[in-house]
């Protein structure tokens, strides 16, 4: 889906095609919206669209201006013509395709604009009287002045006139000299002139762009990667991630030809003289001073060359009189476009240089110096030099806790080949660099560093280091999704470990045992036993060994003991420094107190990551958290709090099974809301970051593939997935109280389906039998069942008795459906509550009930449903409500008979009224009937309404008028 870009860097056609689809540029969009719609209402406005080029301009003005149905909308732009003066230019663009019945405008072919500032201001005067009119001017910087002086005087116009005026200018083109820097300074004086600043996109909305630009959620290191290169600029963005695959994890080496052409037409305005300073600047990699470019490049003459790069938007001025190229993209490709010999002899000054400077007293400050150091001899190519400072360099970002700058330059030292003889300083460096990598959270990279050490480090003369490899690659393995125990492994460890005193590598080895080795609810209570024993004689390791006791007695149903053991955990994991374990054990503190589908939970799941937070916890180690309270927040109907956690946390590089939990969520709310396409997506993306998905049960993949099987409109395979999830060995699966619901829900859709067709269901009537007699109870997950807990299980336990009364037809489903339904309020499962108030109101109307009780269960259904964005039961309440002639909400009105407000403003009267009929879930006919219109007439209306809210369809209109109605509101109990 292409992204938004600016007519700098690819000009567009005077009449835009179908507007592209914006990212993080809400308020925005709100702000101009705002602006149109004064048209509308009788009140002429002017807004400035300020921003760099590519950062997305021209498509937010196209965007809400081809939004607009109910008036003209007339485009233009300005030109950078050097060799050619023509007078009016811009406004001639703005009238060159006029729309049928727009009368033409004639234009002086001359340089006097006497008679076309009237002319014009004359032509919108009966422009205006037909409807309000949007003029949009793009690249107003290179617009000539006889445009602007005309564009000035319509803005000066009458203030009660329907006239919108949206022009955008590109920051950093307007200098003191500029013709517009006079325009803008007259124009800001004028009342009913507003100017806005696009800034770049911040990595959030940059996930967002690449995920349109990829059909699929890109991994987290690919938009870590494009965020730092194209530093949220939408357009470089577009052309930087032409031609990945979906599934790319990091960019090319080689920059795409149309984005570096691109960069090369920002800086192809510069002299001989500036280009080549600007270029000198980009291989500093730094922003330097006046006096510090002068003494590294003293043959350059920098007081010429720095003011005309700025006037020229290539360079910027920073605080502190610094200077520095405006992109990371452009510094890129100014180093490039130096000759080789010249580079290299520019990288080898500015390493002296660096080396000459005073060490800093501050210790990240002097690891940056030694780094620069460092990586100018690497680029010199003087590899002892660059050997020698890569070392300092690490070692000081390991001092400063610098762990990705350390892993980077340990990495870059390992790819060399050792030297002769050098195999035990080789071993040295990977033992760092597989630090660094755990520090900074890059697991694969991390993997790969403990298996080379496993090749290398002898088992018999370092026993004890062989065995903390081992377990650092079963966590490694388990955190990445490979494998979620290591058995054998696990055992060769612990005897390695028991073959030497007792020490921190035997309680971490017994600890992960008794996690992850199988479980063997005996076993695993001993080995953590053991390893809290051990680890109070020793004085090490505290923290991960009660984390194990945490987690054993949880899963052995004992939340108290727990509970306790957790808090010890968090306490001793943060004394050591262990956060893992602190995250783990906090992680279980919480599940054991109560339910994870609780607001309880995602608030306390909140204060757990907040106190990680202050005691110095790294952001990769508790992603989790964000991973757990967004998951609660979904179950609790809160869905879109939901999904800007994980909006947030997912541009951000998460664990792959923290990933894949947080896909999952994405697939479970794409679902729920009638996206299975797109749930299906998440789903797919979860299964390739966890490749033994039956393994892994704390993630619900068989229950998601129920569900987006059943919202796909297949039953059999939904009814398939949730069978499979019930014959578990060991721990069972996330949701697991859920599958036999889905598995009989899938039957009972199955059952209507094949009755509607008329077929035979006495096979699928038999599995109904089956499941009925063999399970009279859901399965219950691990853990003791706490109050919260209890609630939920009864609430799904009703459930699955109500599936299975929808499937036999009994005349018990109406009182089931109504106990599935309220247990489900008190539990706070919004979504069950909701489908339990759609099967509850069809069991009533399939029974003759036709009343007040119908009526109230229909609306209650339908309102839960539109906050959350259920299309589904939506659209199923809404078919039963037109089939029973009951209108889901009451159509209030004034005292005098006027409809009531609607809450989209923009709106004509009519338009307001029909919205308040819709959201009543009236038909086209019922509405064409009561307003004595057509229903042609309806429909075209319906149109309208729909592109000028941005709704898809008269059900996301819907939603959308119930969130405005309630901002903020939270689901109703």
């Amino acid at each position: 889906m292409p992204s938004c870009h600016d007519a700098e860097m690819d000009r567009a056609p005077p009449l835009p095609p179908a507007p592209p689809v914006l990212v993080g540029r809400e308020r925005e969009r709100e702000r101009l919206d705002a602006v149109l719609d004064t048209a509308g209402s009788g009140r002429a406005s002017t807004l400035i669209v300020h921003g760099e080029a590519g950062v997305g301009k021209t498509a937010l003005v196209r965007a809400a201006a081809t939004a607009l149905t109910d008036g003209l909308a007339l485009y233009g732009a300005g030109l950078p013509l050097s060799n050619l003066t023509v007078p009016l230019l811009a406004i001639r663009s703005l009238v060159r395709e006029l729309p049928d019945g727009v009368p033409p405008l004639d234009l002086p072919t001359g340089h006097d604009v006497a008679d076309a500032l009237v002319g014009v201001d004359a032509w919108l005067d009966g422009l205006v009287e037909a409807g309000p009119v949007a003029l949009v001017l793009d690249d107003l910087h290179w617009a000539d002045q006889t445009s602007l002086d005309v564009l000035q005087y319509v803005v000066a116009g009458p203030e009660h006139r329907r006239l919108s005026i949206v022009a955008t200018v590109r920051s950093g083109a307007v200098t003191d000299e500029h013709p517009l820097t006079r325009w803008l300074a007259d124009v800001r004086r004028l009342p009913r002139v507003d100017e806005i600043t696009l800034a770049p996109l911040d990595k959030a909305s940059t996930l967002d762009q690449l995920t349109n630009l990829l059909g699929e959620t890109p991994h987290g290191s690919l938009v870590d990667e494009v965020y730092a290169r194209t530093g949220g600029n939408p357009y470089f963005t577009r052309l930087i991630a032409a031609g990945l695959p979906s599934d790319a994890r990091s960019l090319p080496d080689e920059m795409p030809g149309s984005l570096h052409d691109a960069l090369l037409r920002t800086s192809s305005s510069l002299s001989t003289s500036t280009r080549r300073g600007t270029q000198v600047l980009a291989v500093g990699g730094h922003p330097l001073t006046y006096d510090e470019l002068d003494e590294v490049a003293p043959d350059l003459g920098w007081d010429g060359i720095i003011p005309e790069a700025v006037v020229a938007g290539v360079v910027d001025a920073l605080p502190g009189r610094r200077f520095w190229i405006h992109h990371p993209l452009l510094a890129e490709t100014l180093e490039a476009e130096l000759p080789a010999r010249e580079r290299r002899a520019r990288h080898r000054a500015f390493a002296q240089w660096w080396e000459a400077r005073p060490p800093s007293s501050e210790v990240s400050a002097e690891a940056a110096r030694v780094a620069y150091v460092a990586d100018h001899y690497f680029h010199a190519q003087d590899a002892d030099e660059a050997r020698i400072w890569a070392l300092r360099a690490a070692e000081a970002a390991e001092s400063a806790g610098m762990w990705s700058e350390a892993q980077r330059l340990l990495e870059r030292e390992l790819a060399h080949e050792p030297a002769s003889g050098a195999a035990v300083a080789r071993l040295d460096l990977l033992h760092r660099a597989r630090a660094a990598a755990e520090m900074s959270g890059d697991l694969d990279t991390e993997l790969a560093l403990v298996d080379e050490l496993l090749a290398h480090v002898d088992a018999e003369t370092h026993p004890l280091a062989v065995a903390d490899l081992i377990v650092r690659r079963a966590s490694v393995r388990h955190l990445t999704g490979r494998t979620y125990h290591d058995g054998d492994t696990l055992e060769h460890a612990e005897a390695l470990a028991r073959s030497q005193p007792p020490s921190a590598t035997l309680v971490r080895t017994l600890a992960w045992s008794a996690m992850h080795g199988g479980w063997k609810p005996d076993r695993s209570a001993a080995l953590s036993e053991e390893a809290v024993a051990i680890a109070h004689e020793i004085g090490a390791a505290l923290g991960m060994a009660l984390t194990a006791k945490s987690v054993t007695a949880f899963v052995g149903g004992d939340a108290t003991a727990s509970i306790d053991c957790a808090a010890e955990a968090v306490a001793a994991s943060v004394r050591e420094g262990d956060w893992a374990s602190a995250a783990k054990s906090a992680e279980y503190r919480t599940c054991a107190s109560d339910g994870a589908w609780s607001p309880w939970f995602a608030e306390q799941i909140t204060r757990d990551r907040e106190h990680l937070v202050a005691a110095g916890a790294p952001q990769h180690e508790i992603a989790l958290f964000d991973i757990l309270e967004a998951d609660a927040r979904l179950w609790t109907g809160d869905w879109e709090r939901c999904v800007a956690i994980l909006r947030s946390c997912m541009a951000t590089r998460l664990q792959p099974m923290w990933d894949a939990g947080g896909r999952l969520t994405l697939g479970h709310l794409a679902a729920r809301q009638g996206r299975p396409v797109e749930a299906a997506s998440h789903l797919a993306r979860a299964e390739e970051l966890v490749i033994d998905t039956q393994s892994f049960y704390e993630l619900e993949f068989d229950a998601l593939r129920a569900i987006v099987a059943l919202e796909a409109g297949d039953p059999d395979a939904a009814y398939a997935h949730a069978v499979a999830g019930m014959d578990f060995d060991g721990l069972p699966p996330n949701m697991v109280e859920y599958l036999l619901p889905l598995a009989v829900r899938a039957l009972a859709d199955g059952i209507e389906r094949r009755r509607a067709a008329g077929e035979d269901v006495d096979g699928l009537l038999r599995k109904v039998t089956e499941l009925a007699a063999t399970h009279r109870h859901v399965v219950l997950d691990i853990g003791e069942m706490q109050p919260w807990v209890v609630a939920e299980t009864e609430a799904i336990q009703v459930l699955y008795r109500a599936e299975l009364a929808r499937a036999t037809a009994s005349p018990d489903a109406c009182l089931l459906w109504r106990v599935a339904t309220i247990r489900a309020r008190r539990a706070c499962l919004r979504w069950d509550e909701a489908y339990a108030g759609w099967r509850w109101a069809e069991a009533l109307l399939r029974s003759g009930q036709r009343g007040g009780e119908t009526t109230a269960v229909l609306r209650d259904a339908h309102r839960l449903a539109l906050r959350l964005a259920a299309v589904p039961i939506i659209e199923a309440l809404e078919r039963l409500a037109v089939g029973a002639h009951i209108p889901l909400t009451e159509v209030m009105g004034h005292p005098d008979g006027a409809p009531a407000e609607a809450p989209f403003p923009g709106l004509t009267a009519r338009e307001r009224e029909i919205v308040t009929y819709l959201v009543a879930g009236r038909t086209y006919a019922e509405i064409a009937d009561a307003l004595v219109i057509s229903e042609k007439t309806v429909s075209s209306h319906v149109s309208n309404i729909l592109r000028k809210t941005g709704a898809r369809n008269r059900i996301e209109l819907a939603v959308l008028a119930e969130k405005r109605r309630t901002p903020g509101a939270a689901p109703a109990r």
